[in-house]
């Protein structure tokens, strides 16, 4: 375990960090403003996911990433230097036909690892949405499922149980906690231990700010310290693997 404080330390794997790429951060002071908070809620390495939709290729949405995340490490040079290599690349990729088939899609997987942060389509899931998730998995890649708290409305009936059998990681929006909303699902889900991962999807520094630390409180004033562990270390040994392994 890495640690057991008050005020942990952690690794966010789902935020929308890089300047100008999509509804994320705008330009640079916004990305630099986010990772100043990151920094202050105790977060010590993160993957910067843009969203991947099928309006462009792969290759030309990794030529715009690599441009964004050049000028990010720039400045970065200058405004926090230890960070500059403490950022991976990877994506949040919109779930489409025809993704599974795509030849460059392995270039969407966090750094060097197999992980791909998956979001599923805000439609109804029919048997061909699942069985390209089987295809990803047979294929080598783990998808990481983007929020899942958000999909019980389109997933349909026992949909998401079928997904839950597959080899996959789900992922929650630590904000999924602090909402009234949905912060009785979430709890559910991590007390199930359908959770594994935990990002803030942070977009900007106003209506969808990072706040991993007040997600990781809300798990453990509702005793589930233990869980809150658990994906921590989860975090950490994703990211490790993205950018060492």
């Amino acid at each position: 375990m890495l640690f057991r404080h008050e005020k942990p330390s952690f690794y966010d794997l789902h935020l929308h960090i890089l300047p100008g790429m999509d509804d994320g951060a705008q330009d640079l002071k916004m990305s630099v403003s986010m990772l100043r908070e990151e920094i202050r809620q105790g977060c010590v390495g993160l993957i910067a996911t843009p969203h991947y939709y099928p309006t462009e290729s792969i290759p030309a949405f990794l030529k715009r990433r690599q441009q964004a995340f050049d000028d990010l490490r720039g400045y970065l040079q200058k405004e926090i230097p230890d960070w500059t290599d403490r950022i991976g690349l990877g994506a949040e990729a919109a779930y489409h036909n025809g993704l599974v088939c795509d030849p460059d899609i392995e270039k969407l997987c966090f750094g060097h690892s197999r992980y791909l942060l998956l979001e599923m389509p805000f439609e109804k899931w029919t048997s061909g949405t699942l069985r390209d998730v089987r295809t990803l998995i047979a294929n080598g890649i783990r998808p990481i499922i983007a929020h899942l708290e958000r999909f019980p409305e389109y997933a349909g009936e026992g949909a998401i149980e079928e997904l839950l059998e597959m080899d996959v990681l789900i992922q929650m929006n630590s904000g999924a906690l602090l909402h009234r909303s949905s912060h009785r699902r979430a709890l559910t889900m991590v007390k199930n231990g359908i959770t594994q991962v935990m990002g803030t999807d942070s977009h900007n520094m106003d209506t969808r700010c990072p706040n991993m630390e007040e997600g990781l409180k809300a798990l453990r004033k509702a005793h589930l310290g233990h869980q809150a562990d658990e994906i921590v270390d989860n975090n950490a040994a994703i990211y490790q693997a993205a950018m060492w392994d």
